[in-house]
Order: structure tokens, then sequence, then C-alpha cells
């Protein structure tokens, strides 16, 4: 896929027009992959607000030039809107519906809608497209697209059943991901099976009497949006019917590398790749063309 040249459509129905780049000076981002990816395709400047939860690149929230406008749900839309933003960046799943309503006929939204890698990839394109990056986004599209071949191309090498693999979101309730999420897509590419895909809700319920039944043989708990600790890891231990208790394959992971999509997914795709499968690291060279 090249970079976009005519007025494309975004997940939520918004048209964009590359043409208008220029104009997009004052940028406000509500989601975290979002926020990290437009700085790494060169829109740092043009950054004026974001989440609280935008920690990536490090130290972007201690910036003076950068107001913090709530959370990703909890939107301060005044404060938001007084930052008189060109271009509003919002994701259908990170943010409420009700927000993204109220914005659109407000100032212009990006409402992007990624629920697999190859989402993602488009993702960096999409925002090189708004503020007129081509030329810093190709390449990291490229990039990403390199890793992601390079990481099928050595899970088709293993020659191995992939494991089962339980992956928790939230704990009161347990929750976990579906076959119709990013992490989902994820967690396949790089090898695994994940588990309770079949259900119905993108982010369901799982009852710890359904995840003894289920048998995975590897159990992750990420760093995020729920923090996991290592009580949690004691915690599933104890049922130790599981082949992950028995194997010693309970594990706390980086969830923004198995999460966050955009650039993020460079780094996340090897990380994912090694920590599955226990090697130090990813050759990239693999499946370039």
């Amino acid at each position: 896929m090249n970079a976009h040249t005519k007025i494309w459509t975004d997940a939520g129905g918004m048209r964009h027009d590359p043409q208008e780049a220029p104009k997009r000076q004052r940028v406000v981002s509500l989601v975290p992959s979002l926020t990290e990816t437009l700085c790494a395709v060169g829109g740092q400047p043009r950054l004026v607000g974001c989440t609280a939860f935008c920690i990536h690149p490090p130290g972007l929230l201690k910036n003076p030039a950068i107001t913090v406008v709530g959370g990703t749900k909890t939107v301060l839309r005044d404060k938001l809107l007084a930052l008189k933003p060109d271009l509003l960046l919002l994701n259908l799943e990170e943010n409420t519906l009700e927000d993204i309503d109220y914005f659109k006929s407000r100032v212009e939204c990006y409402v992007n809608g990624v629920k697999t890698v190859q989402h993602g990839i488009n993702t960096i394109r999409e925002l090189g497209s708004l503020i007129g990056t081509d030329s810093f986004a190709e390449p990291l599209a490229r990039r990403a697209e390199e890793t992601l071949a390079a990481v099928r191309a050595q899970v088709a090498a293993l020659n191995t059943a992939p494991p089962k693999l339980f992956y928790a979101i939230w704990r009161e309730p347990w929750m976990t991901i579906n076959a119709d999420t990013f992490i989902h897509d994820h967690l396949k590419i790089c090898g695994a099976q994940p588990l309770f895909g079949e259900k119905a809700s993108r982010y369901p319920e799982v009852t710890l009497e359904e995840l003894e039944a289920a048998a995975p043989e590897i159990v992750w708990l990420p760093s995020e949006p729920y923090v996991f600790k290592q009580k949690h890891v004691e915690e599933i231990r104890k049922l130790s019917s599981l082949p992950a208790s028995q194997n010693g394959r309970i594990e706390l992971v980086n969830g923004d590398n198995v999460c966050w999509f955009g650039v993020r997914q460079i780094e996340g795709l090897a990380y994912t790749f090694a920590s599955l499968w226990k090697t130090e690291g990813l050759n990239e060279h693999t499946g370039r063309h």
C-alpha cells in the first residue's frame, strides 16, 4: 500500500484530503498509540494536547507545550476545545462514541478503528497523510511490513503446533480478548493460539472454571490496561491443573508491546515473538523481499 494521495475515508466514515495537511498545525490526540505514532512520523511539533495515558515517546507529558486533556474515556471537552485544534485523533474502541459524536461537528476528526496488525501499519501511513509527512511515515510503514513478514516466516519455520495462550486484560472479573481484536491478531501472527477467540464479546469475561477447562499452556498477565503483578502470577499458579502452572509459563509481559498499534508494532511484534518462543530476538532479514 502506498501513501494516500487522494481524499480518503477513515474507519469512522470521516473524509480527509491530503492537500489540507498544511492547515493541520494544531493536533490533539486522545489515543496513546496514535500519539506515539504521530510523533514518530514527524508530528510532535504540532501536538498541543493528549491524554494522561500518552506515555510514549518518553518525556512527552513533561513537555510544557502539550496540555493533558483528561483520559481516553474521561475527556475534558472544554479544555480540549480551548486548545483550538485543527485535527483530533480518536479511536472507536478507546474513546466513547459520545465523545466522538460530540467532536465530529466541532473539529476535523480522524477516527481510527484498528482490529488487525495490517490495520496498524495502515495507521502509520494515514497519520503521515494527515500532516503531510509521508517521507517519514512510509519508511516506518515499510519497516513494520518487513517485521511482520519476518515474524510470519519464522513462525512457519518453527513447524510446531501453536501453544494455547490465555491473555488477561482485567481481573475482578477476569477478562480476555476475542478474535475480533488487534491483540488476538498480533498473538496469532506470532504463533500463539489465543483462547476464547470464539466468544461473542470482544473483551469477554472468563471464569476460573472456564480457564481451567481451556487448559492454557501459557498465561500472559500484561502491564496494561490492568497492572498485573507477581502476586497475580501466584494467584493463577494455584490453579495447579493448568498446563501453564505445571510448566512455569505464567508470565508478566509488557502490555504496551502487545496491545499498542502503529509504530509500536515494529518493536512489539519482535518482543512478542521472542517472549512467546523464548528466543533472543527476531531475525528481521527473514521474509524480506
